[in-house]
Formats: C-alpha cells, structure tokens, sequence
C-alpha cells in the first residue's frame, strides 16, 4: 500500500480531523484497535507539539502527516517547518510532579516501537515513529 499523506494546519481544531483520518488509514492496514488507538494518541501530542513549540502557536502553519506500510510495520511522519526541536533542552519527565514539560515525549514514546527525528533540514522537524505488526519484531540493528 503507498504512503498517503495529510496535510493540516497549526489550529488545535484539526486535531480530530487527524486522528479520524489516521484512524482510517491504520485500519486499512490491518492494525488492531489497540495500536490504532496508541498511534493516534503519539501523533495527536507531536502534533499538538508542532502547533504549540515550532509554531510558537501562531496559527494557518502547514504540518504534513505521512503513514506508510512496510512489510512488517507501519512508518507514521510529522512534519512542521517552524522552529526545530533542540533535544539539549528536553527534558525526561519527573512523573512524580505534575509538571507538563516533557509528557508528550514521554508519551510517544512509550507508544511506538521506535521514535526518532531528524533536524537536517532546512526549516522545522521530521518525527518518525515505527509501529511494528503484531507477531513481528522489530529488525536489529
């Protein structure tokens, strides 16, 4: 199956039209309930993370959502083209405090099989995050 891809913008309101969307295109490739819903609580926090950190929350800024089928996963980018994200200034959450910095990271991350971003590029940020089929593992490295 290609790789479909869903452009928005920097406005918390199209946050539903994501998950619906991302919704529909994880149960189109098979994935169960479970992960459908985990996926689309890890792209709703980058998304929200776009709008509030690279957008600064200025409003109408294009974020572009990819899913894309592997063999054995399912590939999901976020994209913004505002401020990057300086990994020198997050900081792991204190889950003890009640504190927000940080969650959403922690979040996605505990949500997908693999997360990683890149920042070589000429404005914003690429996450990617893998979820691998159910009965698969993930590849070694």
């Amino acid at each position: 199956m290609r790789a479909e891809t869903l452009v928005i913008t920097s406005e918390s309101r199209e946050l539903a039209r994501v998950r619906a969307w991302l919704g529909e295109q994880l149960a189109r490739r098979g994935l169960d309930s479970h992960a459908q819903s985990a996926l689309q609580v890890a792209v709703g926090e980058l998304t929200t993370n776009s709008i509030k950190h690279a957008y600064e929350g200025r409003a109408g800024e294009p974020i572009h959502i990819s899913v894309e089928s592997r063999e054995d996963s399912v590939v999901i980018q976020v994209e913004d083209f505002g401020k990057p994200f300086d990994p020198s200034r997050y900081r792991h959450p204190d889950l003890d405090e009640m504190n927000e910095s940080g969650v959403g990271l922690y979040i996605v991350k505990r949500l997908a099989d693999e997360l990683t971003y890149d920042l070589a590029r000429e404005r914003g940020t690429r996450w990617t995050l893998v979820k691998y089929q159910a009965g698969t593992r993930p590849r070694s490295a």
